[in-house]
């Protein structure tokens, strides 16, 4: 079983000189209430320099928000994933290791920082967040040169993941490879859920191509 959302990057950066094999991603849809999509997205634009400095202190390896624009729905759930990427499962659970608000934001007083976090609950609500502990991936991400993902999330069941990883490994990724190296698209990553709901889960694995062609 599968599902294909296709994601237009609003905001991007990243280190890419790690493997991308190594990290974990996480995933967070936002449903961003009507006519606060610039708010939002002004809102996300702040945030950056926070993820900026988990970037510097080595909490993170790249972060990026994306709208989606496919399949294009009014009712749809969410309208923006943002996707982090983190080096260790540690980090993780301590993203802000490090991180003193009040030195990312020197000019900015107390209240105007509250306001920050204020409006950020006010303009979205997160419906859900994705972690996703590596499996494998073919060539590299470069945030500046990143436009366009699609996202295909896949169910596997539970007797078959044996087999779903060598084939993942012994004949998909070989033929990406190929794909990558011909030219039609930069990276391929795929990746399994963790804490997912077992067999009642939607999905559990991840797998994201950027096409270097439109």
């Amino acid at each position: 079983i599968g599902i294909a959302i296709g994601l237009s990057a609003i905001l991007c950066f990243n280190n890419p000189v790690r493997a991308q094999e190594k990290v974990f991603v996480t995933l967070e849809y936002m449903h961003v209430k009507p006519g606060n999509s610039n708010a939002y997205l002004q809102i996300e634009n702040s945030w950056r320099q926070i993820h900026l400095a988990q970037l510097k202190k080595g909490n993170i390896e790249g972060w990026s928000v994306w709208e989606v624009v496919a399949p294009y729905k009014m009712d749809a759930p969410y309208q923006y994933v943002v996707l982090t990427v983190y080096p260790h499962f540690s980090n993780f659970l301590n993203p802000y290791d490090g991180i003193d608000i009040h030195q990312v934001f020197s000019n900015a007083s107390k209240d105007s920082l509250n306001k920050m976090f204020a409006e950020t609950e006010k303009v979205r609500d997160m419906v859900q967040r994705d972690i996703f502990s590596p499996g494998g991936h073919v060539g590299n991400t470069n945030g500046d040169s990143i436009n366009y993902l699609m996202a295909t999330y896949l169910k596997v069941a539970p007797d078959k993941e044996q087999s779903f990883e060598s084939f993942m490994k012994g004949h998909w990724k070989p033929l990406v490879n190929k794909v990558v190296n011909d030219g039609y698209a930069n990276f391929w990553w795929y990746g399994g859920l963790m804490f997912n709901n077992g067999i009642n889960a939607p999905y559990n694995h991840i797998m994201v191509v950027n096409w270097a062609r439109d």
